[in-house]
Order: C-alpha cells, then structure tokens, then sequence
C-alpha cells in the first residue's frame, strides 16, 4: 500500500501543479500538441519532449511563449517517428538518461486525414492505423515500466522527488475523444474516455 501523506503520492495534488513532472506530447507541431504543451508548462511541469516526424520544424514561436508564461518548465524538441518501436525505446532510455523518471505521455497525432470517403486510399488507412493504434500501443507497452522509475529531487526548475509509482498515459483521438490510461503504484490500471472535452479515469491504490 503507497504512503498517501506524502505530497509527491499522485499527480492530483490541491493546487493542481505537476511539479517535477516529466512529460511526452507527440503531434507537438499540430496546434492541439502545442496547446497540450502549453498547459502542462502552466501547470508547473519540469520537462516536456515535444516530439513529431519533422527534424527541421521551427519550435522558436513555442519555446519563446514558454520562455515568458512558464519560464521554469524546459522544452525539449525531439524528431520522433509516430509509431516506430525503437524509437519508442529510444525516447524513454533518453528520458530516463536526463531525469530518471517519465510521468505523462500524450500520444497526439494530429492526423486530419482525407476530406472524403471518397478520396480516401489504402495508405490514409495505414497512416490511421499507425498514428491511432501503433504509436499509443508502444506507449503503452513501454511506457509503464519507466513510470515506475522512482527519483529524489532533481537540480533543475520545477524539480521534485518521484517517492510513488504513478503516471498517466493519454490518447487523443481527435478534439471530442479522449482515452486516459492512470497507473498507480503496483500499476493496476484504470481506463476512462470522454467525448466534448472530457475525460475520466478510476484509481487502484
């Protein structure tokens, strides 16, 4: 049973922040990944990778905003194939590499797809089915365990110790449908979704 005193227990805490939170936004050069961003940094995240396919995008307008409204919270670009495995692998040794922990990963993939059924082709499909189910499958396969990963305080902004297993791993399928995935201490898992906005999730402890 998890020591629920402790202050650092689970991301709900009274005032809302995600102090030393470490976080993973994909479709983060989509206008919904930056907005993601930008709320997680307004709520005192430490660290968010902003990841997405392109090497080359100009992440200045973002991190310059940042730079002003949550001058604490640290923005990493990182190229990122949406649904390659070892490259899944690769982001979390990284992660782990810089901060020891990963709390938040958010797989959103930005994908608008066709206009019509009709000018839909064999490669929307598959372009759909690696962006709505591969990339959030390897999240959620390789995710948990560095979840798990307990630290204490780190020397960088927004820092604090990680003294309980939790994390979150949220799917955006697009603005109305949300699937959130809570793990808490030994990883029991509870799955909520939510359409308008919304989403839900249940706890095990």
């Amino acid at each position: 049973m998890a020591d629920t005193d402790t202050d650092h227990f689970s991301p709900y805490r009274a005032d809302g922040k995600l102090y030393g939170f470490v976080c993973v936004v994909t479709g983060s050069q989509q206008p919904v990944g930056q907005a993601i961003i930008q709320e997680l940094a307004a709520h005192g995240a430490a660290c968010i990778y902003a990841c997405d396919s392109s090497p080359t995008y100009d992440y200045a307008p973002l991190l310059t905003l940042l730079s002003h409204s949550s001058p604490n919270t640290k923005l990493i670009p990182y190229p990122f194939p949406l649904a390659a495995e070892d490259a899944t692998l690769a982001l979390i040794d990284d992660i782990l590499n810089a901060f020891g922990r990963l709390d938040i990963w958010v797989c959103s993939s930005g994908l608008l797809g066709p206009s019509s059924i009709e000018a839909t082709k064999p490669s929307d499909l598959q372009k759909c089915f690696e962006a709505n189910s591969m990339a959030p499958f390897f999240a959620l396969k390789y995710a948990p365990p560095a979840m798990g990963k307990l630290t204490k305080k780190g020397a960088y902004p927004n820092a604090a110790p990680k003294d309980v297993k939790y994390g979150s791993i949220i799917v955006g399928f697009d603005t109305r449908r949300v699937l959130v995935a809570m793990l808490y201490d030994e990883f029991a898992c509870g799955v909520g979704g939510g359409e308008g906005g919304g989403c839900g999730a249940e706890r095990w402890v």
